[in-house]
């Protein structure tokens, strides 16, 4: 069963044809907790094949961390994007 952070995706590797497999996509919080105080550091993404999906055994990770504003802009961008293709799709219904 797929978790709820599993999608349809694709491996490529240089040299190789395109692989379609599924993909998770984990998000955590990055909290430095130090005696007395704590601070937001960021949050890390990590994008990767679970193991044993390419048949090698071994799972493909991608990871980046974000800073919090770098986050914000992130989610901003994605909703951008997101009120451009709902426009493009009124559009082409002609509503």
């Amino acid at each position: 069963m797929a978790s709820h952070n599993q999608y349809h995706g694709y491996v490529k590797l240089p040299k190789k044809e395109s692989y379609r497999t599924p993909l998770r996509l984990d998000f955590n919080q990055l909290v430095r907790i130090q005696k007395g105080s704590s601070k937001l550091d960021g949050f890390a993404l990590r994008l990767f094949v679970p193991a044993g999906e390419l048949g090698d055994g071994s799972g493909i990770e991608l990871g980046v961390t974000l800073r919090p504003e770098e986050w914000l802009d992130l989610i901003e961008a994605m909703k951008e994007v997101f009120e451009t293709a709902q426009q493009v799709r009124k559009e082409s219904e002609g509503d």
